[in-house]
């Protein structure tokens, strides 16, 4: 009897190590309440719509196609962990030389687009300043796992800056076709941007907190235009309305995040 008893103690006792080791193994996330500090990087999917000039009073507005480009993008920000499903952050975001040039497309006045132009010069760069707010659905729940997806939104101001830009004229006629080039310009533009991504804590339990995130947001850069006045040697006259059009970005980036409070 003795020895069963102590046989049955000794499987308990595995059981017991087993179970804590289990428990000491469990994937579950440090505190991280308070503010923190967070840093990514990734690339940034242009996507121009509605792109249009108007040469002058009574011409037809002429739209374009301007073709899809990638580009770097970057983004700091400081923000603040409540630890509840609920963070808020202010971010500054740069989004790097992508090109915006195509062809013509349509014309207002259903004329040919070989009797027009295209737009076969430029680039533009913006700058980012907005306010993120994250939800995360299982966190908010009770979740303490150290992986967490995540949803994003924010608002803010974009500075867009459109390089040099150039028209070529007259795209059915190769052997004539007058090209202009026009200045720069930069724009302040209203901006917001919605999203989805994950974090994972990599940090082991007992050490200070260090989570990775991977995200894809949708950014609305606001409305972005080059400049009208034609540099030297271009011509003379202003277009009435310059090469124009919305600067939407879709990005994916992956990201370190780290809490500023100390254990």
């Amino acid at each position: 009897m003795m020895r069963g008893t102590k046989r049955v103690l000794a499987i308990l006792a595995v059981v017991a190590t087993g179970t804590a080791s289990s428990v000491a193994s469990a994937q579950t996330a440090s505190v991280t309440y308070g503010p923190y500090a967070r840093l990514s990087f990734g690339t940034s999917a242009s996507d121009y719509d509605d792109g249009r000039w108007q040469n002058g009073g009574g011409d037809p507005t002429i739209f374009f196609d301007l073709g899809d480009d990638s580009g770097g993008f970057g983004e700091i920000a400081l923000g603040f962990d409540w630890q509840n499903g609920f963070r808020g952050e202010l971010a500054l975001s740069r989004f790097g030389d992508t090109d915006a040039l195509g062809p013509c497309v349509s014309v207002s006045n259903a004329t040919p687009c070989n009797d027009h132009a295209d737009i076969s010069g430029g680039s533009i760069n913006s700058t980012v300043v907005m306010g993120n707010v994250y939800y995360a659905p299982f966190e908010h729940r009770g979740n303490a796992s150290v992986f967490q997806p995540f949803l994003v939104a924010g608002i803010g101001f974009s500075r867009n800056e459109v390089s040099e830009w150039t028209r070529a004229a007259n795209p059915g006629s190769p052997s004539t076709r007058p090209f202009r080039t026009f200045e720069g310009n930069t724009d302040t533009q209203f901006a917001w941007s919605v999203g989805l991504g994950a974090a994972w804590q990599i940090s082991r339990p007992g050490q200070h907190p260090v989570i990775v995130e991977a995200s894809w947001r949708y950014f609305d850069l606001g409305e972005a235009s080059g400049g009208s006045m034609p540099l030297p040697g271009n011509g003379a006259g202003a277009p009435l309305v310059p090469l124009t059009y919305e600067n939407t970005r879709q990005v994916f980036s992956l990201g370190i995040r780290i809490p500023l409070q100390r254990l």
